[in-house]
């Protein structure tokens, strides 16, 4: 169940899955961790024009720990899970990983949502003790600077490396030589804009035209007369999910046939419902198996742990998966799977210790392995080519 409160005095909701398990033990001195529980955060999206991804990272998360939860949680400890929308604003982001810190009642954070709110939080959380910074949805190379961010945990690939894929991929297999990039004017879009610029590079091509529009905002329309004036054949968008959409119906209706090409960032099923049947060709790059192949041990899992939640928290909006859904269970497998392989007593600095490891992790086909030194244990990128064919699919908004 979902509830407002105004406990850090911002827009807060609070989820939280509990089940009793045996008698209560002695509570614990470590922050979030009682004789019952243990108590995560996350800080992220859950309002306004991107609340839809931080749903679903949300949901995701929350099915996991129901599933674990049911088999009587980690260490007789149910898993909880508190939600903080910062509304993709960067301050509140900010202010919210402020008052983690003062009330120390949390374990760690877990399912941030984005390289613009991540770049104020991630700050605040290492100088605070280094509280455990897990899952982030970005792929901001700064973030993955582990001597600069030692309690910072991915799961995910660089958007360098999606970058870098998607223009190898568009060079070979469509002759693409001139390439154009809309991107967001933040933090997100200017990794994505510097990450283009190297791939590129490394081909002995440059950027012919570039076109940027304003976070919260979806006014992109002029940017297609740019990429159509440097006779570009593909376009990469850094962008939120409706900016790419309204970017690739524009050039559509106008006749113009650039190759699209769109993050793991961008919801596929809510690309195609907007954009209907003027898809063809667009390219997405995916970092998790196809939500709906159910030859996965890991989607078939996924799929049933999703259902029980739904059954057991009534009043929760039903939701079409996608997949940041499964990304968001993915980091709660992986979380419970860090708590259990805890050796000793459980605190932050144990918990980053296993995370970060170099021993292998597979959540069912999903692997997850960090090299010394590094904070970042996933290389899984694979390409989805979107057409016509596959537009106008139901989604949720």
């Amino acid at each position: 169940m979902v509830k407002a409160s105004s406990r850090f005095g911002a827009v807060i909701a609070s989820a939280m899955l509990i089940a009793q398990v045996g008698p209560v033990a002695v509570a614990s001195a470590v922050p979030g961790v009682a004789g019952d529980s243990i108590t995560f955060a996350q800080i992220a999206c859950f309002s306004g024009s991107c609340q839809i991804p931080g749903l679903q990272y949300r949901a995701g998360i929350l099915a996991a720990f129901h599933e674990r939860n049911r088999q009587g949680g980690v260490q007789s400890r149910q898993l909880r899970l508190e939600v903080l929308d910062d509304r993709y604003e960067p301050d509140v982001a900010a202010e919210l990983a402020k008052a983690v810190e003062s009330e120390n009642d949390v374990f760690a954070i877990i399912g941030g949502l984005g390289t613009p709110t991540a770049k104020r939080v991630a700050p605040v959380l290492r100088m605070a003790n280094n509280i455990p910074f897990v899952g982030i949805l970005s792929g901001a190379d700064f973030l993955r600077d582990a001597v600069r961010y030692p309690n910072v945990v991915h799961l995910r690939p660089s958007y360098s490396a999606e970058v870098h894929t998607l223009v190898y991929h568009l060079y070979e297999e469509y002759g693409a030589r001139r390439f154009g990039i809309l991107y967001q004017d933040d933090s997100f879009g200017r990794s994505v804009l510097r990450a283009t610029k190297e791939a590129l590079a490394s081909l002995g091509l440059r950027l012919v035209a570039k076109a940027t529009y304003s976070r919260h905002s979806h006014a992109v329309h002029d940017s297609v007369f740019t990429f159509a004036a440097a006779n570009t054949d593909a376009v990469l968008l850094a962008a939120a999910t409706r900016a790419a959409a309204d970017s690739i119906v524009t050039a559509r209706s106008l006749g113009y046939k650039f190759v699209f090409a769109v993050l793991s960032v961008v919801g596929v099923d809510r690309l195609l419902g907007f954009v209907e049947d003027q898809i063809d060709p667009t390219i997405a790059s995916r970092i998790v198996m196809d939500v709906d192949d159910d030859s996965f041990e890991l989607v078939r899992r996924f799929h049933s742990a999703f259902s029980a939640y739904q059954k057991a928290t009534p009043g929760e909006e039903e939701r079409a998966l996608d997949s940041i859904a499964l990304e968001g269970y993915i980091l709660g497998r992986f979380v419970v799977d860090v708590l259990e392989r805890i050796p000793d007593e459980l605190t932050r600095e144990q918990f980053l210790a296993t995370a970060l490891s170099p021993e292998p992790v597979r959540i069912d086909e999903y692997k997850i392995s960090f090299e010394v030194g590094s904070n970042s244990g996933s290389s899984f990128i694979r390409l989805d080519t979107l057409t016509n064919e596959d537009s106008g699919r139901e989604f949720s908004e």
